[in-house]
């Protein structure tokens, strides 16, 4: 990613550039550098769009990789006005969203920015705190603390992996990203050499709720015991990617985190 420098827009993975360049000429991507410039565009907010938007940061992953516990397998990063004005004009969460992808966090500080209140105006918050509020409940019962308490803890073991890290309003495979694109192939191989090894030594839990086929996630591939800790979600399931307390992504959470802490 180089510096990271707002000059440098299209932020791509390099290897991806041959691919993700032409998609900008053909209207299928496009690189949009700072907020004034998306909310004047004409088509800001317009319904239907299904492009890959460049200029801002990717998110190929979020949480602390090495130290988590808990991994949740996703599309791609979807798209708010939000994700513009963040990134242009709050200088604090722009450098979070740096130290991520450099996979370095301060001491103290909340790997999973999206479980972490300061950042409570963005709609990856919203998204993220919508899904998990029930397990945080439930975390918080059992284990006797505020609420607040039970999502910092969560917020240290959760990281999320997107299989396509651009993000867009609602995803169209319209350049054939999925088989092309080399930080597609890059996600899989740390999923299947790293996340996958780590489960079976009890160390983690996967849950793979958006595109299992092209995760290479398929439960025929695990044993039964494996399966309790490898949750592929059924199209029914992806629908909705639901990971409340009674969904099967929930309950493999708070079955994990119960072994694990017990108190």
């Amino acid at each position: 990613m180089g510096q990271l420098e707002k000059q440098w827009a299209p932020f791509v993975l390099e290897s991806d550039r041959a691919d993700l360049s032409p998609a900008i000429s053909a209207g299928i991507a496009v690189t949009i550098r700072n907020w004034p410039d998306a909310y004047q565009a004409p088509d800001f907010c317009k319904p239907g769009d299904h492009r890959l938007h460049l200029g801002l940061l990717p998110q190929p992953f979020l949480g602390d990789l090495r130290r988590a516990s808990i991994y949740v397998l996703l599309l791609n990063p979807g798209l708010s006005p939000r994700d513009y004005y963040g990134e242009d004009r709050v200088g604090e969460y722009r450098k979070a969203l740096v130290a991520n992808l450099r996979q370095e966090f301060k001491r103290g500080s909340l790997p999973f920015l999206f479980l972490d209140p300061q950042y409570s105006w963005h709609s990856g918050f919203s998204w993220w705190h919508g899904k998990l509020a029930g397990v945080i409940s439930c975390l918080s019962d059992v284990w006797a603390v505020s609420f607040a308490e039970a999502r910092a803890w969560l917020a240290r073991e959760l990281a999320s992996i997107e299989l396509v890290p651009y993000h867009s309003p609602s995803f169209r495979d319209s350049g054939d990203w999925v088989k092309k694109l080399r930080s597609v192939a890059l996600a899989r191989a740390f999923v299947h050499n790293v996340v996958v090894p780590r489960v079976r030594r009890g160390e983690a839990i996967v849950i793979v709720t958006r595109r299992a086929r092209d995760w290479n996630m398929r439960e025929g591939d695990f044993s039964k015991r494996e399966s309790s800790k490898i949750v592929i979600y059924n199209e029914q399931e992806a629908r909705a990617a639901h990971l409340s307390p009674k969904s099967r992504g929930g309950k493999a959470i708070l079955r994990h985190l119960a072994r694990k802490y017990q108190r």
